[in-house]
């Protein structure tokens, strides 16, 4: 009742002003929702959030996936949610209304716009008869969290890091003849390429191949001498700026480190059931395929119109 009561004074009485060429306009009341940028509306949400969640894991009648004794039906961060669905024809239907019968309660509905079906093990007559039940496209890929996922693990490497490599080798394309000294065009790698691929890094480290990560240096390093020869050793530029070098982002060296990071997990072994998800089977086959039929549900809440 005590955080009732601190939320409802937080939000009692909002306002706003829109400015419009330097200009404020009159104060405008805000009835429903929280201001934009507003810290404690995500809080708020999950909270929230939280009750459907914990509903659809005691629920018995909606089936994830079973591995090492452990259930799996959803992931989650904030409005965006996956649900893992054993026997997508027969159970998504029931999967839905149980989001809906929350959504009554709670002021939330889903996006069937933006909610889609990822298939795993389902020919095509099939994926027509799901999409025919339950409403919903069946895409051959859906992005979650910013990163593309597919039924085949072998295409996100060219769903994630080709297609945002694309779009870098364009920005330095454009950037190539701006009139920027060395160290800011070292600034640049940093501050715009180096946390795109990072973000990839942290979350699927998946690339074998060094060609790849020379390919991407030799571009970033054109970049870097606007298309001149090096004056200054590749091993001096990648070094750190104490050790005598210029500290240019080594993409490799950022990859590898990404992947030992999940070392840290394994050993520590706090994220039990994330680790035995990642880990599933490895001691047999890696990469064993599924035995069960299942989809990824991706869904996106938003409160509806009152």
């Amino acid at each position: 009742m005590q955080i009732q009561n601190a939320i409802n004074s937080i939000y009692e009485d909002q306002w706003a002003k829109i400015q419009i060429n330097g200009q404020e306009t009159n104060k405008i009341k805000i009835t429903k929702g929280t201001r934009q940028g507003c810290p404690l509306s995500p809080l708020i949400f999950i909270m929230a959030l939280e009750i459907l969640l914990k509903a659809i894991k005691k629920d018995t009648n909606l089936q994830g996936i079973r591995l090492d004794k452990q259930d799996y039906k959803y992931r989650a961060f904030a409005d965006d949610v996956i649900c893992i669905i054993e026997n997508p024809i027969q159970n998504t239907q029931k999967w839905i209304l149980k989001i809906e019968e929350f959504g009554k309660v709670a002021g939330l509905k889903i996006n069937k716009e933006k909610t889609t079906i990822l298939t795993k093990n389902m020919s095509k007559k099939r994926q027509k008869e799901l999409h025919d039940t339950v409403g919903l496209e069946t895409p051959s890929k859906i992005k979650y969290l910013g990163i593309w996922i597919s039924a085949k693990n072998n295409q996100l490497l060219d769903l994630n890091y080709t297609r945002i490599w694309k779009e870098i080798k364009s920005d330095l394309e454009k950037w190539k003849y701006l009139n920027i000294s060395l160290m800011g065009r070292i600034a640049v790698i940093k501050m715009n390429i180096l946390p795109k691929l990072l973000y990839l890094f942290q979350n699927i480290p998946i690339i074998r191949s060094t060609k790849l990560f020379k390919d991407w240096q030799k571009e970033i390093m054109r970049f870097v001498w606007k298309n001149k020869k090096a004056r200054i050793k590749y091993s001096t530029m990648i070094s750190r700026k104490n050790k005598g070098g210029f500290d240019v982002p080594d993409l490799k060296l950022y990859h590898d480190a990404c992947a030992l990071c999940w070392l840290k997990d394994w050993i520590k072994l706090e994220k039990i059931k994330i680790l035995n998800l990642e880990g599933h089977e490895l001691r047999k086959v890696l990469f064993l395929p599924f035995i069960y039929l299942f989809i990824y549900l991706f869904i996106e809440l938003h409160y509806m119109a009152v």
